[in-house]
């Protein structure tokens, strides 16, 4: 391509490293405003929330019901933890130490089973080739606790290589809808439910440090940092490419 005096034919296969750094870093931004969104709401529907008397979860949602529960709502379930088929959420941080956030199914009268987030343990003795089993109590449970979506990760690779793990707990990695049912022979519904602080069923939770350590601004200029990379990319690559014809 000629421009005046100057001319510019980057190679082939510097446009398609270009694009997808420019696609991946873009995405990465993207990511941020939505996360950034999401705290946004779930502060304000939390302090909503804490106004209120908690919903009951089988009225509010019933197995007949399409619709997902209320993202930042408060609401109370009753049924039975199943503590032989709890799922590790891999990678979490806690002052400065890795660990898991401890998932636990909690079987509704219907049937469905609802993730019950029971807050965050250490790694184990053995590290990783050994993850922890943490207990549950037995029983017929009442328990209370804020719903939210699933968590996502900036960016997603692999397929749904977490369906064929074997044994239990299961350690998963930012598991989608799609492969945290297929760990169960039943209904899962589709979010997550954070267990009350003050419930002693669990584990360290310290559900309003996540929002204070990460607040909604701080995603927003992570975002702008990777749409001001994506477009560094985008600088580099023309100057680096142009050429002035003699």
């Amino acid at each position: 391509m000629r421009l005046g005096r100057y001319r510019f034919a980057p190679p082939w296969w510097g446009w398609v490293i270009v694009c997808v750094g420019v696609a991946a870093l873009s995405s990465l931004g993207v990511w941020q405003i939505d996360r950034g969104e999401s705290k946004q709401a779930m502060l304000a529907q939390r302090q909503a929330a804490g106004k209120s008397p908690a919903r009951d979860f089988a009225s509010a949602s019933p197995a007949s019901q399409a619709a997902p529960p209320e993202y930042g709502v408060r609401y109370t379930l009753r049924g039975r933890l199943d503590a032989q088929h709890q799922v590790l959420f891999d990678n979490q941080v806690r002052n400065e130490r890795i660990g898991y956030h401890v998932w636990t199914p909690l079987i509704l009268a219907d049937g469905r089973r609802v993730m019950i987030d029971r807050g965050w343990i250490p790694l184990g003795p053995g590290g990783r080739a050994k993850p922890p089993e943490p207990d549950a109590p037995a029983g017929v449970l009442t328990m209370t606790g804020m719903w939210r979506d699933l968590p996502e990760p900036g960016m997603r690779l692999g397929g749904d290589s977490a369906c064929r793990q074997q044994g239990w707990p299961r350690v998963l990695n930012y598991p989608n809808i799609k492969q945290l049912r297929c760990q169960y022979d039943g209904p899962v519904v589709d979010g997550l439910l954070l267990l009350d602080e003050a419930d002693p069923r669990g584990f360290a939770r310290d559900w309003q440090a996540q929002f204070d350590q990460m607040p909604p601004i701080r995603h927003f200029g992570y975002a702008l940092q990777w749409f001001a990379m994506a477009f560094a990319v985008v600088v580099i690559f023309v100057v680096l490419n142009v050429r002035r014809i003699r």
